[in-house]
């Protein structure tokens, strides 16, 4: 489950991260503000973070059914 929640922490800072680059939240101030690199990164991020949270879920499953 500990990989699992890493990769839902990650879904959600990848979204913030593309979302700072497209301009829609943050600081005026802020080096990532409405810059496209950090959408990509953002999405590749958060492209991790789904592969972590499938891969803790997948395994948990698997524990779970080994102890039946």
């Amino acid at each position: 489950m500990l990989l699992a929640l890493v990769g839902v922490l990650l879904v959600l800072a990848g979204f913030v991260f593309a979302l700072q680059g497209m301009g829609i939240v943050g600081p005026d101030s802020s080096f990532m503000f409405n810059n496209p690199t950090w959408i990509y990164q953002g999405v590749a991020v958060m492209a991790v973070g789904l592969l972590a949270l499938g891969g803790g879920l997948y395994l948990s499953r698997k524990q779970r059914a080994a102890k039946t």
